[in-house]
């Protein structure tokens, strides 16, 4: 009777359910799982460079809460596009890995090689900016890693030597031209101008 008793009142209270066990709740839409990690991009500007240069590298995150670079281990901005520096001094492989926020962890590589120095013209003096006709001018450089140094006028060629000069006695206003090559071709050049009153 008791049993009966029971089913009669739900009966009462709730004619659709009946007598028979309530069904539990619908279970609601999964939430969409967290997007992992992702580096969007990862370049270099100049993917070769020479001895003792430094070099760019350039990435892109998202959805990351961590970004790093190795060799050697450096932590870096989360960033959609930045670029940082580095010093490689010999042909160098460098990993760029990121962290999201649930700990998972995505990894590529760059490449920067490191090719021979390039010639470079460091420094230029000049006796005089302006002189009379025929008047001596003496321009003296220092250069770092060329194989020949020229100057023009008045066809000076100073070979491998890091420090030179040259004289000239210009009638007219003229511009010198100092030219350093290198290994691989490199090249770097100055010009002065030294005015003729």
């Amino acid at each position: 009777m008791k049993h009966w008793f029971g089913c009669a009142l739900l009966l009462a209270g709730a004619l659709v359910s009946g007598c028979s066990k309530p069904e539990p709740p619908a279970a609601s839409s999964p939430q969409p799982g967290t997007v992992g990690p992702k580096i969007t991009q990862l370049y270099s500007p100049e993917p070769t460079v020479s001895a003792g240069e430094p070099a760019k590298i350039c990435y892109g995150v998202e959805n990351t809460k961590a970004v790093w670079i190795a060799p050697p281990m450096q932590k870096l901005s989360v960033a959609l596009a930045r670029c940082v520096e580095v010093q490689p001094k010999e042909t160098t492989t460098y990993s760029l890995t990121v962290e999201g926020a649930d700990g998972a962890r995505v990894s590529q590589e760059i490449t920067i090689a490191v090719g021979a120095p390039k010639a470079k013209i460091v420094n230029v003096n000049v006796s005089a900016l302006e002189v009379k006709p025929g008047q001596t001018v003496t321009i003296c450089y220092t250069v770092q890693n060329a194989s020949e140094v020229t100057i023009e006028p008045p066809g000076y060629h100073g070979g491998a030597k890091a420090k030179g000069c040259a004289s000239h006695q210009p009638v007219k206003t003229t511009t010198y031209t100092i030219a350093a090559s290198g290994p691989g071709g490199s090249h770097d050049r100055e010009q002065v101008t030294v005015k003729v009153q």
